[in-house]
């Protein structure tokens, strides 16, 4: 029995370091030659792996950048625990997106972002992507502040809350690509908090 388990577990990690190495290989793949020019082919090539076990650790190679991207959503619900419940929405938001930018910036690195717009934008990728998925951690814990700072009286109840909630995705989005296509003289977390703040203002109750 004990050798079995043993035996057991050396084949679950020897998976794990093989879908590792998809992983890393596939990504670096994509940064060197493009998403939409790399086929599953070379990839398990240059792991000497099977396509079958490509297929056993990802349905697509699409799936691998779903995979990465969703490592990082994992680090939002670590923010989340982290900001003051007492502050307003607005600031909850800027917190919110600032540490974001930040992790973007220092942990995740143009590459790997150029490689996942990249892939939202080619025609392999037929379901919605990932990028605007509603049901991403961050676009949640962002649409759970606006709700909050509706009902705190804070944001204008004029605006419908889907339409505030698409906006402020945006404000994500447009920074990243922004950021992505300047040279370094660009601070993507200072950037990001200027023209977020302004928006943000733009849909603050105004005192009469």
């Amino acid at each position: 029995m004990q050798e079995t388990m043993e035996s057991l577990t050396n084949r679950q990690k020897k998976a794990l370091e093989t879908r590792e190495k998809l992983l890393k290989t596939s990504l670096e793949l994509f940064n060197k030659h493009g998403f939409e020019h790399v086929s599953i082919d070379q990839i398990t090539k240059a792991c000497h792996v099977s396509k079958g076990t490509f297929y056993t650790h990802f349905p697509s190679k699409y799936d691998v950048i779903l995979e990465k991207f969703k490592e990082l959503d994992s680090f939002y619900s670590t923010v989340e625990k982290t900001i003051n419940h007492f502050l307003p929405a607005s600031e909850k938001i800027l917190i919110l997106y600032e540490e974001q930018m930040n992790y973007l910036t220092n942990v995740v690195g143009k590459d790997l972002l150029r490689t996942v717009y990249t892939a939202a934008m080619t025609n392999h990728v037929e379901q919605e992507h990932y990028l605007i998925s509603p049901q991403r951690k961050i676009f949640q814990i962002i649409n759970s502040y606006i709700e909050e700072g509706i009902q705190q009286g804070e944001f204008r109840p004029d605006l419908q809350i889907t339409q505030m909630q698409a906006i402020i995705q945006r404000c994500m989005r447009a920074n990243v690509y922004d950021w992505l296509i300047h040279n370094e003289n660009f601070d993507l977390a200072t950037q990001m908090a200027q023209f977020t703040a302004i928006v943000l203002d733009g849909m603050k109750m105004k005192n009469n």
